[in-house]
């Protein structure tokens, strides 16, 4: 099923794909047409963190790379059951480490995800700031999957998605999680602390189960009293509808808002960067 959505999502015309190994783990880089970027984009896939591949979301991160106006960079991590948490969480922050290392600039940085790629982006921003490792300039959910505490709990609620049966969830967030405590960080970030991490622009749809999650993500900001957020939830909508930008006009709608909203954060610290050093030139 989720071959078939990813498939549907077409790339715009002139995209470049190049296939490239970053601290020995293989990535897709996507350069959109006309090529002029505000910075770079790391998107990670979803697929319950079992399956889905950084070549099967070239379409959808395309289109979303173009709306931002980024090169994109998809890393394939090591997937579940055979992958069971923290080895993706560490692939994670070693491929981002190694393009610190050679070069990349963190303002001009954002970090992307959808279902458990949201969550392990979430996951992904708490690791880095606590190793004292400079963060991306914002972050990126669709629909994240950042609770799988409550899905081993077989606690998650039933809502009219077509897509996603919270007995699906409670089958996949096993099979991640292993042995280790789901209620951690690391595997449900929910239960976290968002104090100090970049901008959040999230987007939720509001049949979906998982969106559940999303409400105690912007709970655990709120508490945080620093971490900034905004979410747009789309009524009507189902899990992961972004998947879709070829053939729905909201998808399109949800990727272009969600492009020029990342991009806005890459331009503000930019901005802000060249007038403080202005003032400190005077």
């Amino acid at each position: 099923m989720l071959a078939m959505l990813t498939a549907a999502a077409r790339p715009p015309k002139g995209t470049y794909f190049k296939r490239v190994t970053v601290a020995g783990v293989p990535v897709e880089r996507v350069e959109p047409p006309h090529f002029a970027t505000h910075g770079t984009l790391i998107y990670l896939h979803g697929g319950a963190y079992a399956l889905g591949s950084a070549k099967g979301y070239r379409g959808m991160v395309a289109q979303l790379a173009a709306a931002a106006g980024m090169t994109a960079i998809i890393p394939d991590y090591s997937r579940a059951p055979e992958a069971q948490y923290p080895i993706a969480l560490e692939e994670m922050v070693a491929v981002y480490s190694r393009l610190l290392e050679d070069g990349l600039d963190p303002k001009t940085t954002v970090i992307a995800g959808d279902s458990a790629g949201g969550g392990l982006t979430l996951a992904l921003a708490m690791a880095l700031r606590n190793r004292g490792i400079a963060l991306p300039a914002a972050l990126g959910l669709i629909c994240p999957w950042a609770d799988l505490a409550i899905d081993i709990d077989g606690m998650r609620p039933i809502l009219r998605d077509p897509l996603i049966l919270p007995s699906m969830c409670a089958e996949w967030a096993p099979r991640y999680a292993g042995s280790s405590d789901p209620r951690l960080p690391g595997i449900s970030p929910v239960y976290g602390d968002m104090t100090g991490l970049p901008p959040i622009v999230m987007q939720t749809a509001g049949d979906d189960p998982i969106s559940a999650d999303a409400d105690k993500i912007e709970t655990t900001c709120a508490a945080s009293k620093t971490a900034l957020l905004h979410h747009r939830r789309f009524d009507n909508m189902w899990h992961d509808f972004h998947l879709q930008v070829s053939l729905l006009p909201e998808a399109r709608d949800a990727l272009v808002d969600l492009g020029a909203r990342l991009r806005n954060h890459v331009t503000d610290r930019s901005q802000t960067n060249t007038l403080q050093r202005k003032v400190a030139a005077k």
